[in-house]
Parts: C-alpha cells; sequence; structure tokens
C-alpha cells in the first residue's frame, strides 16, 4: 500500500490542478441481493486514488480556494464496533492521513454549503447510485454514471486523468506486485491443466491464488476452452485432450491496483502443429507491439503494428492471400482478429473507462468504424509512467467466419474454406483462439514489460502443463 506521504502528495497535486471545489465520493456498501447481505465493498477508484483504504460511504471535499482537504465519515457507535470492530477516532484519522479536517458523514450538506457558500463544487458519478444520487443533489452537478459523457466536468476528468495516467513510483511497486500474484495465478492453473479436469477447478487454484495473496480478481476470471468467445466467463467445460486453455485473469491488491494477463495452453501440455503454428503468430505479434513502446509512440500504430504481423503470419499460413498493409487497411485482418490491441491499466483494468473517449481519443482523433478497429479502446500517445495492456489474439469464430456479408467484402483476402478446416479440427470441437496479454509500463527511454515473469514461450507453457501431477 502506498504511504500516507504518497497520498498526501497526490491530493496536493489535485488541488493545483483545479479551480473549483470538488466532492468525490467513495461509494458504500451495494446489496447482493437483498439489503442486508451487501458484497464486498470497494471504493471509488477516483477516490481510493487519493485515499488509502477508505470506509464505507466516506466523502472528500477539495477547495482550492485555501487548499485544504475534507474528509468526511460515519460516526463511531457502540453498535458499528460490536459487529464490525473498534474504528479509528476522527482525531486519528486526521493525523494519519494529514487531511486538514474530518466531520460526520452525515452533516456532509450542511458542512459544504457552510464552507462554499454561492461557489459551485463540481462532482464525479460513481457506480454506488445513492451516492451518486447525493452528489448531484449536493453541488447540483447532473452527473450520470451510465453515460460517459456525463459522468464528470471535462475539465475535472482530464485533470484526473493526467495524475492517474503517469505513475509515480509508489503505484509503479503496486502494478508489480499485482503481476506477481497475476503471475502465482497464471502459474498454479497452468500445472493443474491436464485432460479432465473441469474449467470451474482451474478457476479455483486462479483464484484461490489471489485469496491467498490477499487479493481479488480484478474481473471475472476468464477461463475457457472456447477462447474464440472473447469475454468468455462459463466454466462448465471439461477439458480434453486436444483443447487449448485460455486463461485471461488479474489479481486486485487492497489498494486497487491490478494486473490483467493472458496466456494460452495446450491442455495435454504440448502443441499441436496448427496450435504451434497460430500461438508463433500471436506471440510475433505482441512483442512487436511491446518492443515499439516508448514516449511518443502513438498507440493506435501499435494495434496497426500487430495487425500487419497476423496479417503476414496467417497469409504464410494459407489462411489470407495478399500483402500485409493491404489486409490491414481493407479490415480483413479482423475475421481473424476483431477487437484492438488493449488499453489502459491501473486503478480499473480498464483503467478510467468509465471517463469515455475525452481521456482515451484526444481531440483530432475518433474511432474507426471498420470491422474489428472500431473496438480499440485507446488513441493516444505514449507517456512516461504510462501503462497499457497489450494482446493481440487469433480466433476462429463461427458466427463471423460464416457471415455471409464478411464473406463477400474478403473472398479475395480470407480463405474461408481453410478458415473452415480450423473450425472442424479437435474432434469438430474447434481450435477456438489464441490470446497472449501483458501489462507494459512506458519509461523514459523505453518500456518495462511488469508482467513478463507470467511464462509464454511455448517450451516454457509445456513444461508448466501438468506439472503438479
Amino acid at each position: 500500500m502506498p504511504t500516507p506521504a504518497h497520498f498526501k502528495l497526490r491530493r496536493k497535486q489535485l488541488l493545483a490542478a483545479i479551480d473549483a471545489p470538488v466532492l468525490l465520493m467513495a461509494g458504500s456498501w451495494i446489496p447482493r441481493n437483498y439489503p442486508a447481505n451487501p458484497g464486498p465493498f470497494r471504493a471509488d477508484s477516483t477516490f481510493l486514488f487519493f485515499f488509502a483504504d477508505p470506509e464505507p460511504n466516506a466523502a472528500a471535499l477539495f477547495d482550492p480556494k485555501d487548499r485544504s482537504v475534507t474528509l468526511f465519515l460515519d460516526e463511531r457507535t457502540d453498535a458499528d464496533a460490536l459487529w464490525h470492530g473498534p474504528s479509528a477516532s476522527f482525531a486519528e484519522v486526521k493525523r494519519t492521513t494529514g487531511v486538514d479536517r474530518v466531520h460526520k458523514r452525515s452533516d456532509l450538506a450542511t458542512q459544504v454549503q457552510k464552507k462554499l457558500g454561492r461557489r459551485k463544487a463540481r462532482t464525479l458519478a460513481i457506480a454506488d447510485p445513492r451516492a451518486t444520487a447525493e452528489a448531484r443533489k449536493i453541488t447540483g452537478d447532473r452527473v450520470d454514471f451510465f453515460d460517459a459523457k456525463k459522468v464528470g466536468d471535462p475539465a475535472l476528468l482530464l485533470a484526473i486523468a493526467a495524475l492517474r495516467n503517469h505513475r509515480l513510483p509508489e503505484e509503479v511497486k503496486e502494478m508489480r506486485r499485482a503481476a506477481a500474484v497475476t503471475r502465482d495465478a497464471h502459474k498454479a492453473a497452468m500445472a493443474h491443466t491436464c485432460p479432465g479436469v473441469r474449467e470451474q477447478e482451474l478457476v479455483g487454484h486462479v483464484e484461490g491464488t489471489f485469496v491467498k495473496h490477499g487479493c481479488v480478481p480484478a474481473y471475472g476470471t476468464i477461463l475457457s476452452v472456447r477462447g474464440e468467445v472473447l469475454h468468455n466467463h462459463d466454466h462448465s467445460n471439461t477439458v480434453k485432450s486436444g483443447d487449448l486453455v485460455l486463461l485471461d485473469a488479474g489479481a486486485e491488491l487492497p489498494s486497487g491496483y491490478c494486473g490483467d494477463v493472458t496466456r494460452t495452453w495446450p491442455a495435454n501440455g504440448r502443441f499441436s502443429p496448427a496450435q504451434r503454428d497460430i500461438y508463433d503468430v500471436v506471440l510475433a505479434a505482441e512483442e512487436t507491439s511491446i518492443a515499439m513502446i516508448r514516449p511518443g509512440v502513438r498507440y493506435r500504430d501499435l494495434h496497426l503494428a500487430s495487425a500487419r504481423v497476423l496479417a503476414d503470419g496467417l497469409s504464410q499460413l494459407g489462411l489470407m492471400h495478399g500483402d500485409a498493409d493491404a489486409l490491414v487497411e481493407s479490415g480483413a485482418h479482423a475475421v481473424f482478429f476483431p477487437h484492438g490491441v488493449g488499453h489502459l491499466i491501473g486503478l480499473d483494468v480498464h483503467d478510467m473507462e468509465g471517463f469515455g473517449d475525452l481521456i482515451h481519443y484526444p481531440p483530432g482523433r475518433e474511432r474507426s468504424t471498420q470491422f474489428g478497429a472500431a473496438f480499440l479502446r485507446l488513441d493516444v500517445d505514449m507517456a512516461p509512467g504510462m501503462c497499457v495492456t497489450i494482446e493481440p489474439g487469433v480466433y476462429f469464430v463461427p458466427p463471423i467466419l460464416h457471415d455471409p456479408a464478411l464473406r463477400k467484402r474478403f473472398r479475395g483476402q480470407v480463405d474461408f474454406a481453410a478458415a473452415e478446416k480450423f473450425l472442424q479440427m479437435n474432434g469438430k470441437r474447434g481450435f477456438g483462439g489464441v490470446r497472449i496479454e501483458d501489462d507494459v509500463m512506458c519509461t523514459k527511454t523505453g518500456h518495462d514489460v511488469l508482467s513478463a515473469e507470467v511464462p509464454k514461450e511455448r517450451a516454457a507453457l509445456e513444461a508448466l502443463v501438468g506439472s503438479a501431477g
């Protein structure tokens, strides 16, 4: 967990970047199915960025006029102590956090009005609907969590993004810790993979590793022999000998920082010739894009680099026909690679995605309408401290390969008959898909692969699969 001094610095930086008061809400417990059975509490990511281990229902007022931060917390009661244990007093919280004042949460509206007078505060919409509604009422900001264009004032979002997008040393340390736990989880799944094991059992090894290290899944674990389904959260299959197992999983630390790594390996511990060929193409694409990362490089160019390597490799395998540049320009490669090459990562697995394209597509850059490229989540220039994922893939997706419009559009560039053979592989179970993903930080001189210790070379994977006995 970053130190109190780190969080104090981050709050100071926000105060220097805003010209009007800002009210931030942590959010509270959200019921899972009935009011007395809430899901685990997870504070809003922006609140987590400025405060260590926030309490449920906390709020904070940042006032640039006097450079002050006021924290609002629930009162300490005997009933709370009985059910949840003792809490630090307001005086102790003020001392340990370094905020200027700590007030009762029940006095939030009156204290904000008293301090600001006629000045207007801005706020952000968060996942907790009650907290957002309260912030809207206090500030008058018509924010909406489910509309990226209304999640907050654009100037405020840009100010927060400028801070969150560039990691300080303590934040980088947290990202490395998340990657290390993620590494252990992936290796555990590989070691316990064998024909006959259920996907759900492998998920248990992954998420059990997270729990062992005091972490939670950063997102719903994707572990499937049906890797052609990009966000496949179904774990009901039994792994068979000819399958490829695709695992997309990452650990989230108590600080909120997380990992996001994908690996693909053969269920029986040995890549078949077809699996090997596709895997090597995807690995070459990933390594090409990672090698390009340095300050000033446009993220869209990283995507296009992977796309060209994939198009060239698939052409050599007889699945596509034509020059790689032409295949990418037409969008034909997206028949096999129908998504973007990655996204920002940090306190959110898709960091600040809720802020919308304001953050991810700077002025003058717009999302493509082309098949596949339309899903590119990010088009910024890389800068030191920025963390992204690089995750190209090749998939054999029946609805795409059988789509009449795509068959007509790309009939001279995609060999659909050759692709159909991949759908019939593995006893007509199908080839599935291959994705390889790493978390990469841009440095002043290049890049640092935070998840480099998660095995991805074919020999290393084959040695690990089934090694648990």
